[in-house]
């Protein structure tokens, strides 16, 4: 007995361990933005919880809506819409980037698209309720944010500028302006993302 009590403590002691280096990481994107003193970083390490998920893995269904403002710290998550000819990736969250479970932070309705995790990823989910409270009490939030929004908006200005050229161009329209992201997507992901067939990827990249 005493031998499964000892193995039961140990056990609960590596995942304590785990849970605090997960909530690390996410310390230290906070800090890039957040005074150490400033009550509002305490409250948001205080009512986040960091979740990993693996590639394939839903987060969220089209017709379900998780109230969590998520936080990417690791990984890569994206929304495909299913409704059409063939799977669309409607947007992808890398490192430094947030998504939420809803329309938006101020919604709690389905934004209709299937959320899942592209590779292995760590997300820090704040409860929407929590993220709008810290919004109104403190100004350091609301500034935190704004820049994540800003981030999110030139994700979407980019992409719809890739999106309006015709197929063949949009393979080129995207290295030039999301190099980085490129680099981190198989041909499956790129065709989804651009919305066109994987012959067209090959030779889009073989006329570069």
């Amino acid at each position: 007995m005493g031998h499964i009590s000892l193995m039961a403590f140990f056990l609960f002691h590596e995942l304590f361990i785990y849970n605090i280096l997960k909530v690390n990481r996410f310390i230290k994107h906070l800090n890039a933005h957040f005074n150490v003193e400033d009550p509002c970083r305490h409250a948001l390490i205080q009512h986040t919880k960091v979740r990993q998920g693996k590639r394939g893995q839903i987060y969220c269904r089209e017709d379900e809506s998780r109230p969590y403002w998520c936080y990417v710290l690791e990984g890569m998550v994206g929304a495909y819409e299913l409704q059409l000819r063939k799977p669309y990736l409607h947007w992808i969250a890398t490192e430094g980037h947030y998504f939420t479970g809803t329309k938006h932070e101020y919604s709690f309705n389905s934004q209709d698209l299937n959320i899942q995790f592209l590779k292995k990823s760590k997300i820090a989910c704040i409860p929407l309720t929590v993220l709008q409270e810290l919004q109104d009490r403190y100004p350091s939030m609301h500034h935190f944010v704004s820049i994540m929004r800003q981030r999110k908006s030139d994700f979407f200005n980019k992409k719809g500028l890739i999106m309006a050229q015709d197929s063949m161009a949009r393979y080129a329209k995207f290295k030039e302006l999301m190099p980085v992201l490129l680099h981190s997507l198989n041909n499956k992901l790129l065709s989804q993302f651009l919305y066109i067939d994987p012959k067209t990827i090959y030779e889009s990249k073989r006329n570069q």
